[in-house]
C-alpha cells in the first residue's frame, strides 16, 4: 500500500485552492441570494446567455492559462505557502500584472449572465474593490521583497490591470 505524505507547504496550498473554492462559491450564491431579495426578473436572452457562457469559459482557461505559468515558469504556486520562485513575465503577464484576476472577473460577469444574475454585477464591483486593495497593499509588497529589481523593472513596464493600447516609449527607443 502506497502511504501519503503531505508536507506543510503541500498542505497549505491545499488549504489555500480549497479557499478559493470557496470564494468561488460565495461569490456565486451571494448574487443568487441578492437576486432572489432584490426579486429581480429575468431579462437575459438566450443570445446573452450564450455570450456568458462564452465569457465563463474564457475567464476560466485565463485562470488556468496564469496557474500553469506560476507552476511550470514560476516553479511554484498562486498560494502564499508555496510562492513562485522566480517571476512569471510572459503570456498574459506580458500584458497586464493581474491576469489572473481579470479571469477570475470575466469569469463572475459570465456567470452573471449565463444564469440571469444581475445582482452579481452588484457583488462584483465589491469583488474587484476588494482585490485591488489585497493586490495593492499585500500582495505586491511580498512580491517586492522576493524579486527586488527584477520586480520593479516589470512594474515600469507593465501595468496593473488595462493593456497600454499603444507601445511604451522606452520601448519604442530601444528598438531604434
Amino acid at each position: 500500500m502506497m502511504k501519503w505524505h503531505i508536507t506543510k507547504k503541500k498542505l497549505g496550498t491545499i488549504v489555500h485552492y480549497i479557499m478559493v473554492l470557496c470564494e468561488y462559491l460565495l461569490v456565486i450564491f451571494s448574487a443568487m441570494w441578492l437576486n432572489g431579495m432584490l426579486e429581480i426578473p429575468c431579462l437575459f436572452g438566450f443570445q446573452v446567455r450564450a455570450f456568458g457562457f462564452i465569457l465563463t469559459v474564457l475567464g476560466f482557461l485565463l485562470i488556468f492559462w496564469c496557474c500553469w505559468l506560476q507552476f511550470k515558469v514560476g516553479q511554484g504556486t498562486t498560494g502564499f505557502s508555496e510562492p513562485t520562485k522566480r517571476l512569471v513575465t510572459t503570456g498574459p503577464y506580458g500584458i497586464v500584472r493581474n491576469p489572473m484576476m481579470i479571469g477570475q472577473f470575466v469569469f463572475f460577469a459570465g456567470i452573471g449572465l449565463f444564469l440571469d444574475l444581475k445582482a452579481m454585477f452588484i457583488v462584483l464591483p465589491i469583488l474587484i474593490i476588494m482585490t485591488h486593495a489585497f493586490i495593492v497593499f499585500i500582495e505586491e509588497s511580498d512580491i517586492k521583497k522576493r524579486f527586488g529589481q527584477d520586480w520593479e523593472d516589470y512594474i515600469r513596464r507593465v501595468p496593473r490591470w488595462l493593456p497600454r493600447l499603444s507601445r511604451n516609449r522606452d520601448e519604442i527607443k530601444a528598438k531604434q
